[in-house]
């Protein structure tokens, strides 16, 4: 379809659910919340500077970790809750976290971490030697703010 409609050069309304399609196939996506246009943008522009929890929350496989913002140190105020998407864990640094899981997907590992009594996804080198019941340290990085109603802070 996104060929079709780069040789007729026409411009093409697509309604999904699917985020995989949307940020595959589109140029600009619209974020709609209960029938409401809460981000417009390029499926770039939506991942990395979302609005709010919500349009974070609608892009991004595996899915933002949204935790107490005071989890981590630094926390900017007015902020309830911060989000880190996968790759923005880093490891090796920081604190201990426990490794619930090693997802070997191929090119890329998931690890299911328990950190501070709360469940965490993030992914490392496709070779790690991490293991089931592993101490990892993390630490967030450029993370994401959101306040008591859900709107970005920072």
């Amino acid at each position: 379809m996104k060929s079709i409609q780069a040789d007729s050069g026409a411009t093409l309304l697509y309604v999904t659910h699917d985020q995989i399609e949307a940020m595959t196939m589109a140029t600009h996506v619209g974020v709609l919340d209960r029938g409401r246009l809460v981000q417009f943008g390029s499926p770039r522009e939506i991942y990395e500077d979302p609005v709010s929890i919500y349009a974070a929350s609608r892009l991004g496989q595996p899915r933002i970790n949204v935790l107490p913002a005071n989890v981590f140190a630094g926390a900017p105020t007015g902020a309830e809750q911060i989000g880190l998407r996968p790759e923005q864990i880093i490891q090796g640094e920081g604190e201990d976290s426990f490794v619930q899981r090693v997802e070997h997907l191929g090119d890329q590992t998931r690890l299911h971490l328990t950190f501070k009594s709360h469940d965490i996804i993030t992914v490392t080198n496709a070779h790690t030697e991490l293991r089931t019941g592993d101490i990892v340290k993390i630490r967030p990085n450029k993370p994401l703010y959101f306040g008591a109603n859900g709107a970005r802070v920072a």
